[in-house]
């Protein structure tokens, strides 16, 4: 499969960090949280991200403004996985709270979604089960 379009559930630290990273790389990627207020925390952590960016890898400004731009910001979750390729969940590390974000997560997403965790807490099998898509589901860490 060729990945374009990634979903990063979770815009605390750790998905805020993913996401930028991600959308360095080259990726269109979509940002969702639970509500508008974290969104807004998350774009303040983004703006952070520009300035580390620069001052510790050298990025340009065009290349973090880039970046920047191939983010988009939803607080539902079907708008943000309508055209994910993968889904990076970066929720909290709570049994119940992922269990219930992979239930919403599997009717949401697209079928040819592949759906992955960075979570260093849970098992991704754990949760594959309840995504209807268990064969889709792997463990993602970030290094």
């Amino acid at each position: 499969m060729d990945y374009k379009n990634i979903t990063v559930a979770g815009s605390g630290v750790l998905g805020s960090q993913i996401a930028f990273q991600t959308a360095f790389k080259g990726f269109n990627v979509s940002v969702y949280d639970i509500n508008d207020k974290a969104l807004e925390k998350a774009k303040e952590r983004f703006y952070q991200l520009k300035s580390a960016y620069q001052e510790d890898l050298g990025a340009t400004k065009e290349e973090v403004d880039t970046a920047y731009n191939r983010l988009s910001f939803y607080s539902d979750l079907k708008q943000a996985v309508k055209e994910a390729d993968l889904v990076i969940e970066a929720v909290p590390e709570v049994e119940k709270i992922k269990t219930d974000f992979y239930t919403k997560l599997a009717k949401a997403a697209p079928e040819k979604t592949v759906f992955a965790s960075n979570s260093s807490t849970l098992l991704p099998s754990q949760f594959a089960e309840v995504t209807g898509r268990p064969e889709k589901i792997l463990k993602f860490t970030l290094c």
